[in-house]
């Protein structure tokens, strides 16, 4: 049941909106869950999605696995007051929530970016690169759309509904964020939605949320990370000591491919080490973002091919993220040569 096209729904087709909500009505309560680790972008989709499910009489809430490393979204959710779950330390189990009907926001099970709840998945909602068709009644995948925010004001536009000031400017911060405002690839739809969000949100405060990212001790990571950075074939290799936020990753990966030279970048967190952690590896884990200006050259298939074994890792052909566990981390050196002997095999 995948499915392409405007972000209002497919013409000559039932209304999206409006199979997703008849999946839902009646039985036991809904989630819809986020990617793991999520975003501000992720936050903004899922509540626009919760808020227009209780329009409907769909009573649901929005829940993620992980942590919220990201400054803009721990400042979208405070300047608009949106409830989220923090599913990792309650909430994850099938005894909490009985019946439980999940709906994944922003993200997938088949991509590997989404730790599933117990329950039902009865949808997916996504605009990433797909790895695998999800398997759940309703799925509206569209890699297509540069956000899941398009998505979710196609929705609210299918439905009539007046969106409310708030929700517009979630929503119009979730199209700034996965776009760079609107600097990076974009969709006719996605032109359209952020239109009808300028109109209705506050784009004030939407701009504020998303750019507001760093501290300035962040800034000194940044400086030492291109220090010591490494560039081969195009690729530049950086490491950020952390814990930092979610955000430095991505500016500093965006950053760098403002060189003429480079075709992409890769920026790797390693967090504070344990004591028993190899060669730097993180208690946590290890973060990495991945940014390809070069069209041979995919983000997504990058860092899929270099994660495998050892993390999880999607998003775009130009943008793209990855995770790898404290427990299967290589440490620093094998895992900057596993992106480093990809480069030519992928686009040489």
């Amino acid at each position: 049941m995948g499915s392409t096209g405007a972000a209002g729904g497919a013409s000559g087709a039932e209304p999206r909106f409006a199979r997703l909500a008849a999946l839902l009505s009646g039985g036991g309560p809904v989630l819809v869950q986020t990617h793991d680790y999520p975003d501000s972008a992720a936050g903004a989709a899922a509540w626009g999605l919760v808020e227009l499910l209780g329009r409907r009489g769909v009573a649901a809430e929005i829940g993620y696995r992980g942590e919220i490393r990201s400054r803009s979204l721990a400042r979208l959710l405070a300047e608009l007051a949106i409830p989220i779950r923090d599913l990792s330390r309650a909430g994850g189990s099938e005894a909490d929530a009985p019946g439980r009907r999940v709906v994944v926001v922003d993200g997938s099970p088949s991509n590997g970016n989404v730790s599933l709840v117990p329950g039902g998945l009865v949808g997916v909602v996504d605009h990433h690169c797909k790895v695998g068709e999800p398997l759940a009644p309703f799925v509206d995948v569209r890699p297509g759309l540069a956000s899941c925010s398009s998505i979710i004001q196609g929705y609210w536009a299918e439905t009539g509904e007046p969106m409310p000031r708030p929700i517009a400017t979630a929503l119009l911060a979730g199209i700034q964020s996965d776009t760079d405002f609107l600097s990076r690839r974009a969709s006719p739809e996605d032109f359209a939605a952020y239109a009808e969000l300028f109109a209705a949100g506050d784009f004030e405060k939407a701009s504020r949320i998303v750019r507001t990212v760093l501290d300035l001790g962040e800034l000194e990571l940044v400086t030492r990370a291109l220090d010591e950075a490494e560039i081969r074939d195009g690729l530049l290799w950086a490491c950020l000591p952390g814990p930092c936020g979610q955000e430095v990753l991505a500016v500093l990966a965006e950053f760098v491919l403002r060189t003429e030279e480079l075709r992409a970048a890769v920026v790797a967190e390693l967090d504070a080490p344990g004591p028993h952690a190899p060669d730097g590896a993180g208690a946590r884990g290890v973060h990495l973002s991945v940014r390809s200006k070069d069209p041979a050259l995919s983000a997504f298939s990058l860092v899929r091919a270099a994660l495998e074994g050892i993390g999880a890792g999607g998003g775009h052909s130009h943008s793209a993220g990855g995770f790898v566990p404290a427990a299967s981390f290589p440490g620093e050196a094998a895992l900057r040569e596993r992106f480093f002997a990809l480069v030519g095999k992928i686009a040489p």
